[in-house]
């Protein structure tokens, strides 16, 4: 676990990023905050994210002097190594925020900055499905036990080690390994502010994506979200 840090876990709140972001400023030092049950979980541009009892809801705040321009896809990566190191599956990423297994949505990040005195309060939120029944078609889960609490502390754990990498992150590897893990290399994709047929072809050092059309002119997109064919 982290040095020096904050945490507290609830059985139910409305949003631990929300939660979180209070704790630092009260405490003026990295905070984690997980619950068993979020009641107002969102992801990117407010989309509402499923948090039942059981499943992993956890936020993580922090101070830097300078944000990391990608955080979204560190924060997946670490991800991936904690869920791979204690709960054995193959997890991969797909741009810009989200985590997949066996071709389903398990898992999603959302990472809030905001200016705080003379730094950057960043707030790194993490949503993991363990068992669901999925309301979306794109929507899955690890298929693990609910009632393991060992296993779940075990994971937050390993969890905030990893996510306490990024405050002072210089790893100049993080590309390659990003891509190494990515679900949708070379896939069409679409984006909502094009109707052109395009090709996921990596990404660049902030962590946009790199897009090819059919000219085979490689486009900089870094909007929003994407849609992968045959995935969502």
């Amino acid at each position: 676990m982290p040095d020096n840090y904050h945490h507290l876990h609830f059985e139910v709140v409305g949003s631990t990023n929300d939660l979180c972001r209070i704790e630092c400023k009260k405490k003026l030092k990295p905070t984690l905050i997980t619950a068993d049950k979020q009641t107002d979980g969102r992801g990117r541009n407010q989309k509402k994210w499923e948090s039942p009892k059981g499943n992993i809801s956890f936020s993580y705040g922090f101070f830097c002097e300078k944000p990391h321009p990608a955080l979204s896809l560190l924060a997946g990566l670490k991800t991936k190594i904690a869920l791979e190191k204690v709960f054995g599956k193959c997890v991969k990423l797909k741009w810009p925020n989200d985590l997949i297994y066996e071709s389903k949505k398990i898992g999603g990040i959302l990472v809030e900055t905001e200016n705080f005195e003379d730094k950057f309060l960043i707030v790194i939120g993490i949503g993991i499905n363990l068992k669901v029944n999925p309301i979306e078609p794109h929507w899955g889960d690890l298929d693990e036990n609910l009632n393991d609490e060992e296993k779940k502390l075990a994971f937050i754990q390993e969890l905030a080690c990893e996510v306490s990498k990024l405050e002072n992150y210089s790893d100049q590897n993080w590309q390659s390994d990003w891509l190494a893990n990515c679900f949708h290399m070379n896939s069409k994709i679409k984006i909502a502010s094009s109707n052109e047929e395009l090709f996921f072809q990596g990404i660049d050092h902030t962590g946009a994506a790199l897009l090819k059309n059919t000219n085979g002119e490689i486009i900089t997109y870094q909007e929003s979200s994407l849609s992968v064919l045959n995935l969502y």
